[in-house]
């Protein structure tokens, strides 16, 4: 558990904890000097665990931890806090604890599945990439996952769409305009595709696609646009379902290739 929650709070990139923030943790633990290690997770680590050692207790660590995850620590900072406070979670609960709103390490169930841990550590990132979430979507909502808006998650993943389609065929536009441009309409022929677009079951897959577009920029995306989160509160289990399908569209859209003009539309 000590390793995990030096790999956390000492990893390389943010949120993880600077060295002289590390040096000064420690040193508000009665632990004047930190050991030497290829890295700062080695080295907390080397450092709390000999300490521990000695002591033959477990104190310095939580100690550690409560001075680590001090809200008054992040309040400019409060993804960090957020942050932080989920990659923890997402292994503590297999000890059976967790760190609660206030930073403090609580005793809680020990989650014995990896369904059961996603579950209890109450993070969005755990379980979407549980359920095999399409990175390219959880790119576009990272902060809005980190401070669990779902009102804002949902937002952000359904911009992603034709922000994507965007980016991959150079085009501009939104909405059925940008879709029917990229990918046709019953009169006109598309310039990309998510198949080779030959035969009649090809075309037929590709329009419902392309239609299915639509619908989800409809659905999901103008009321969201044009709404106050007040006004629309989102169900856990519609985030999820939603999510699932903003995630089949990105893979679709990671085979889509354009069309050359000796192509013909049947």
């Amino acid at each position: 558990m000590v390793k995990g929650v030096c790999d956390v709070l000492a990893q390389t990139d943010f949120p993880g904890l600077t060295g002289s923030e590390i040096d000064s943790l420690l040193r508000m633990v009665r632990v004047d000097q930190r050991e030497t290690g290829a890295n700062k997770r080695e080295s907390l680590y080397v450092t709390l665990h000999n300490v521990q050692a000695r002591q033959q207790a477990g104190n310095v660590v939580g100690a550690f931890i409560a001075r680590a995850m001090s809200p008054g620590r992040y309040v400019t900072q409060p993804n960090r806090f957020n942050d932080l406070r989920d990659r923890l979670n997402e292994f503590l609960v297999f000890y059976g604890y967790s760190i609660n709103e206030t930073g403090k390490l609580v005793t809680g169930k020990k989650a014995s599945t990896i369904e059961e841990g996603a579950a209890l550590a109450g993070r969005l990132q755990t379980e979407l990439k549980r359920r095999g979430c399409h990175s390219e979507l959880l790119r576009y909502c990272d902060e809005e996952l980190v401070n669990r808006s779902l009102f804002h998650a949902m937002s952000e993943a359904s911009k992603s769409i034709p922000a994507r389609v965007r980016a991959i065929t150079g085009l501009a536009g939104d909405g059925a305009t940008l879709y029917d441009g990229v990918f046709g309409t019953n009169r006109e022929r598309p310039i990309w595709s998510i198949n080779g677009h030959g035969s009649e079951s090809e075309i037929s897959a590709h329009r419902g696609f392309k239609n299915l577009l639509v619908g989800i920029h409809g659905h999901f995306r103008n009321p969201r646009a044009h709404s106050n989160r007040i006004l629309i509160d989102e169900e856990l289990a519609d985030f999820y379902d939603a999510f699932s399908l903003f995630s089949y569209v990105h893979r679709q859209l990671d085979a889509v290739k354009r069309l050359t003009s000796e192509e013909p539309t049947p």
